[in-house]
């Protein structure tokens, strides 16, 4: 299987901290396991604080996830 045409915007996304990311793109296009990513990178990689990082999303259905994926990762 070959890596998707945007593969470097997406290992950007994960590993680039010098600035905030806004992601859009359509269902089940991975957005929420590129947040994930980048949140464990910040978190797990930097030694950032979980309760100083905001993430927002537009559903309750959507922050729940995030939440169940942080706590299991």
């Amino acid at each position: 299987m070959s890596a998707p045409l945007d593969q470097d915007a997406r290992d950007a996304a994960t590993t680039e901290f010098a600035s905030n990311v806004v992601v859009v793109a359509g269902a089940g296009s991975g957005k929420t396991t590129l947040l994930i990513e980048r949140l464990l990178n910040i978190v797990l990689g930097r030694g950032t604080s979980l309760a100083s990082i905001v993430a927002l999303t537009f559903t309750e259905k959507a922050a729940a996830e995030m939440r169940r994926r942080v706590r299991v990762e």
